[in-house]
């Protein structure tokens, strides 16, 4: 066994540097998105004069949110340097991370690597940040991906907070900027006081790529990641026919991805456009996202897949939530009550797991029924049971 795990680690490859097709990989240059770097760059040209800037970045998976927002942040605070301000900048997945405390424990930990993971309030943790900042004499550049997590769980009252943090700091020049990812409408979902601190004008909305735009960047990628000539341009042609139907970034990467690991596990040299049909078999869309759901979505999402593999076209958010609850015992999980598992059916709508509608004639009552779109229930009840047990 050990032999066949060290044969496949020192074989060659014709990927040159797989770091290139990570989904974190920030490329030098973003095709097709110099536009909305500009955007960014003029409304937060004043945080070299420390004024601070909050700004709500949207787009569906794909759209390049995170890529985009990584390089701009980067640029910002090499900028900084260069005029001798210091810019802290901190990236925090709010999916992973959906509660004020543990949005706050991210940021204390960029700043101090030992700082305990509890015994301080919200208010302390805010107060000790206010130290760091100045006692850098810096700003911080704060990025809260997946933002709709947080508001969702926990409410605005820390990105109020946060967004009002320079009426205090004012004296010292250690503001705080912000820039909210989201899939959603996040400035609908802010209280009142929190969305007056976000100008309307502030909200970069990034539309999903068009063929030519994914054309380019998959030959961007070929570049950076592969032995020269080893990629056949057929193979490129089909992955941006497959992505396009979608305007997808991260799935013809992936696809680019897989399809080369196909060509070293058949030992040959060019990815074909046969290697692109085998790795569109080992993916879909509905793979690709799944990393993106909590505990608790993947468990509705399994419950709504075994629910459907009985063979009716639809299931009821009824039926669900019985099941839902059902799972949760089975994963010694507190189930969330109703009003949280309806917001979890929407974002398993909004990001296009299912399609939710009102029910119509043959059904009694006014109820929502569901649907899979994109995979066969039988699949996707296995790749979530892998996932869940994982975790």
């Amino acid at each position: 066994m050990s032999d066949i795990i060290e044969d496949v680690l020192f074989s060659s490859s014709i990927i040159k540097d797989s770091d290139k097709l990570d989904f974190d990989y920030v490329p030098e240059n973003l095709p097709h998105r110099e536009e909305q770097l500009r955007f960014l760059a003029q409304l937060f040209k004043t945080v070299l004069s420390c004024i601070p800037q909050n700004v709500v970045i949207n787009g569906a998976v794909g759209t390049g949110k995170t890529v985009i927002t990584k390089k701009f942040c980067l640029s910002l605070t090499r900028a900084g340097r260069k005029q001798g301000k210091i810019i802290e900048y901190v990236h925090i997945n709010c999916r992973k991370r959906s509660t004020d405390g543990m949005v706050l424990l991210g940021i204390l930990g960029h700043f101090d690597s030992r700082f305990p993971d509890r015994g301080f309030s919200v208010q302390e943790m805010m107060q000790i940040l206010s130290k760091h900042l100045r006692r850098r004499d810096a700003q911080l550049l704060l990025v809260l991906d997946e933002a709709d997590a947080l508001i969702a769980k926990s409410g605005s009252n820390l990105i109020y907070n946060l967004s009002r943090f320079s009426d205090e700091s004012l004296k010292e020049n250690n503001p705080i900027s912000l820039l909210l990812i989201s899939q959603k409408d996040v400035m609908g979902m802010l209280d009142i006081s929190t969305q007056s601190s976000f100008k309307r004008s502030n909200v970069l909305y990034l539309n999903k790529y068009s063929s030519n735009e994914l054309y380019d960047i998959i030959k961007q990628r070929v570049r950076l990641a592969f032995h020269k000539n080893v990629v056949c341009n057929d193979s490129i042609d089909l992955i941006t026919d497959i992505a396009s139907e979608w305007g997808d970034a991260r799935l013809a990467i992936e696809l680019l991805w897989k399809a080369g690991l196909a060509t070293d596990d058949r030992k040959e040299d060019r990815v074909t456009p046969e290697h692109v049909r085998v790795a569109k078999s080992n993916i879909t869309t509905v793979e690709s996202k799944l990393n993106d759901l909590n505990l608790h979505e993947k468990l509705i999402l399994m419950m709504i897949a075994r629910s459907l593999k009985k063979g009716g076209a639809y299931t009821t958010t009824g039926d669900v939530e019985k099941l839902y609850r059902v799972a949760c015992e089975e994963y010694n999980e507190k189930p969330r009550g109703h009003t949280q598992f309806w917001n979890y059916i929407k974002n398993l709508d909004a990001y296009g797991f299912i399609t939710a509608k009102k029910s119509g004639e043959g059904i009694i009552g006014n109820t929502t029924v569901i649907s899979l779109p994109d995979i066969p229930s039988k699949d996707l009840e296995e790749l979530l049971m892998k996932r869940i047990k994982k975790k």
